[in-house]
Order: structure tokens, then C-alpha cells, then sequence
């Protein structure tokens, strides 16, 4: 329990709501704009004083300290992990400018002496919410609160916007892509979606196949993906449960963690969904918001994760 005269905008429960538009913007919106380094170097000090400050904070109120997620007052949070970059903030602000419930970016830090690669930071808004958490349970379309509907509005407008950078696999901002998929968790960018497969291939291994003919199978399957050409999408990347939040009113509140968004092919948001519990409740969500589309991109990116799964599984 939180001291009771304590201000309600000083306390680590206190967010800044963020309705979705009654309509999401089916236009790309435009990049915005990106601060000088001498601005970001600023923010970055500035940001490492309030990593200190947070330890007070969160000693003062008695919850986690999260070397990632800091805490603070006024409803704000700071990111600083190795994964956090300049790619991360504009794809926030351009998914936050299309009406998607996104925190609001405040100011991006650069950190040139930074431990552990963690070397940017963004300041931005907590929002309301609790995660959502995958399970085993069918699902229910009939009986879902109007976050999920509200989710697929985001992801079906997402999906029309226009690539500035032609059929090219990339980030928001035409460069490299971070993923928990590849080794290193980086990747690209790719001038088209035959780099992105060859690349992706490129770690197959025999290892974990009881035969020969066990991994010819499975690569086989897996390269099936080059047999069709396909739209090049805005995505998020890392379509989880875990980064979707729903208020007490059953509304979508905050769709959270941009860092792999970018351009990527139609499926990708889907099968990455869905290959690690294809069966699961979160699966399924996946599964109605694609209109039960790319089964079979799915059993393709299952194979490929079985050939690959060596080259990042450590990292």
C-alpha cells in the first residue's frame, strides 16, 4: 500500500490513458523527426541521472527494481536494454500517429560508455493495463471484450500502410531488424524477401534430426516459402500476449514493445505468433486477426525454426 498523502502522479501505478482513435489510419504516417546526437548524448545523461534516481524510487515504494524497465513519477518509464534503439522510438511514433495506443516517446538517449551494449534509452508514458497471458483455452470469438477487435483494427491497418523503401525487409527506418529469431537478434536490412530466406537458412544444421533424411525433409519444407512472392507489410514483430494490455473496460490499452517492427513479408506477423504453441489460445487470436490465412507459411517457418533454432537459441 502506497503512503496515502503522497501525491496520486508521484505514485509507480499512475499512467496516462491513450484511447484508440475510432479509426486507424490506413495512410503510412510520416517518419518522425529524428534528434540530432548532440541531443540524444544530452538525453542520455539526463536518462542515466534518472537510472539513479529510480533506485531511491523504487526503494522508497517498496517495489522491483528493473535495471530495463526503470520506474519513475509523474507515469513515465524508461527503457534501457541492448535490444532498445532509434528504430524502436519511430516505430512507436508512427504506430502512436496512426491512433494505435502506444506510450508516448518523450526524448531518446544515447549512451557512448554504456555497460552490456545497452546503449540507447527512451524516455516514455506508462499506460494502464493488464498483459494478456497465453493459454491452452479454445477461443472464443462470441464471448471476447472489444480489445480483440480493436487489436485486429490495428494489425489490418498496419498492414495497408506503404513501404517507402520499395520490396526491401527492413526497419522503420530502412535499416538493420532486431530479432529474438537470428543470431545476435539482428538482422537485414534486405533489399528483398530472397536475402531475408537465405539468410534466415543459412544456420540449417543436421543437428537434432534423428536421420538425413529426417533434415532433407525439413529443409525441404521450409524452402517451400520461396515458391510464392509476398507483400512486404509494416509489422510489429513481436506479436505476444505479454505486450498487449486491456483495461478494466475490456478495451485495447496499450500495445507495447516496438523494438523488431519494420517491413517485413505479409505472414511474418503471424507465424511468429503462432510457431512455438501453433495449438495455443494466443495462436488462435493470431490466426482469426490473419482470417485464418498462412497455414502453410506456418509449417514452413516451423521447419525452418527446427533446422535453425541452434544459431540463437543461446543468445
Amino acid at each position: 500500500m502506497y503512503r496515502s498523502w503522497i501525491p496520486p502522479f508521484l505514485q509507480p501505478d499512475f499512467t496516462w490513458p491513450r484511447p484508440m482513435h475510432s479509426t486507424i489510419c490506413e495512410a503510412t504516417p510520416e517518419l518522425p523527426h529524428i534528434p540530432s546526437k548532440v541531443t540524444r548524448r544530452a538525453c542520455g545523461i539526463f536518462h542515466e541521472l534518472l537510472y539513479r534516481f529510480s533506485n531511491w524510487y523504487c526503494l522508497w515504494f517498496n517495489i522491483p527494481l528493473d535495471a530495463n524497465v526503470i520506474q519513475l513519477p509523474f507515469g513515465l518509464i524508461l527503457k534501457w536494454t541492448d535490444r532498445t534503439s532509434m528504430e524502436e522510438a519511430v516505430a512507436m511514433q508512427m504506430a502512436r500517429a496512426a491512433g494505435i495506443p502506444v506510450p508516448k516517446v518523450l526524448s531518446c538517449g544515447e549512451h557512448l560508455d554504456a555497460d552490456f551494449n545497452r546503449m540507447f534509452s527512451i524516455l516514455m508514458t506508462r499506460l494502464p493495463g493488464t498483459a494478456l497471458e497465453n493459454s491452452s483455452d479454445p477461443l472464443h470469438i462470441e464471448v471476447e471484450e472489444p480489445w480483440l477487435f480493436e487489436l485486429k483494427e490495428c494489425i489490418i491497418s498496419m498492414r495497408k500502410w506503404s513501404s517507402p523503401y520499395a520490396r526491401s525487409v527492413c526497419s522503420a527506418l530502412g535499416t538493420s531488424l532486431r530479432s529474438s529469431r537470428v543470431p545476435n537478434h539482428i538482422m537485414g536490412p534486405f533489399t528483398n524477401e530472397n536475402q531475408l530466406h537465405d539468410y534466415l537458412l543459412s544456420p540449417a544444421s543436421e543437428h537434432g534430426f534423428n536421420s538425413t533424411e529426417d533434415y532433407n525433409q525439413a529443409l525441404a519444407q521450409a524452402t517451400e516459402i520461396r515458391e510464392h512472392s509476398y507483400r512486404i507489410n509494416f509489422t510489429h514483430g513481436d506479436f505476444k500476449p505479454h505486450n498487449i494490455l486491456v483495461g478494466d473496460d475490456g478495451h485495447l490499452s496499450a500495445f507495447l514493445d516496438w523494438e523488431s517492427a519494420g517491413w517485413y513479408p505479409e505472414y511474418w506477423e503471424f507465424t511468429t505468433a503462432s510457431r512455438f504453441g501453433k495449438d495455443s489460445w494466443w495462436a488462435q487470436v493470431a490466426s482469426w486477426i490473419g482470417d485464418g490465412n498462412y497455414k502453410k507459411e506456418l509449417a514452413c517457418d516451423i521447419a525452418l525454426n527446427s533446422l535453425t533454432v541452434d544459431s540463437y537459441i543461446a543468445f
